[in-house]
């Protein structure tokens, strides 16, 4: 029998202690198992498999892409969408500060979660940025605080197509973190 893989499973048949070697034969049995293996061979491919069905081929390639990325930071945040973590903290902001920035080219919306905390204040904000190419909308939602006080004003400005995030203290220095996520155009 020739083998259906790997475009459909094969039937095999198990012989038991009782089974008959004529049906199928004992050498048709081998037969049927050797191209089984085959198929499977030629699936997985040899090391430096150049078939791209293999998946050798395509493990390989999928490597060679991660490798070329590397520990670039700029690539892997274009490629997510995203900046900033929990291990980000931008400490002791005394002036207007841009503490992230992005290109207007490469993302139309934006949603930033921003903490802002001064000594034991502490103020965590959403905010939901979208443009059309031409102007910018921002909404402000999901404030958190144990405060009533206003600890920074949080803006976005735009230079020469770059948009970016502004923290500016209202009295004292202030520490903010924020994470990023982000829609391409």
């Amino acid at each position: 029998m020739a083998t259906n893989f790997p475009n459909s499973l094969d039937v095999l048949t198990n012989p038991t202690a009782t089974s008959p070697l004529s049906n199928p034969s004992h050498s048709q049995q081998h037969i049927n198992l050797n191209d089984a293996v085959e198929a499977i061979q030629t699936k997985i491919g040899v090391d430096g498999s150049q078939d791209t069905d293999s998946f050798d081929y395509k493990i390989n390639t999928l490597e060679l892409q991660v490798s070329n990325i590397g520990n670039n930071t700029e690539t892997v945040t274009t490629l997510l969408g995203l900046e900033g973590n929990n291990d980000l903290i931008v400490s002791g902001i005394e002036n207007k500060t841009s503490i992230d920035s992005f290109s207007k080219t490469v993302y139309r919306t934006v949603r930033y979660v921003v903490q802002i905390t001064k000594g034991s204040e502490y103020v965590t904000n959403s905010y939901d940025f979208t443009h059309d190419s031409t102007d910018f909308h921002v909404n402000e939602l999901e404030v958190v605080s144990n405060t009533e006080n206003t600890l920074a004003n949080v803006t976005f400005e735009e230079n020469s197509g770059i948009i970016s995030l502004y923290v500016e203290p209202v009295s004292s220095a202030v520490t903010a973190r924020f994470y990023r996520t982000a829609l391409k155009i």
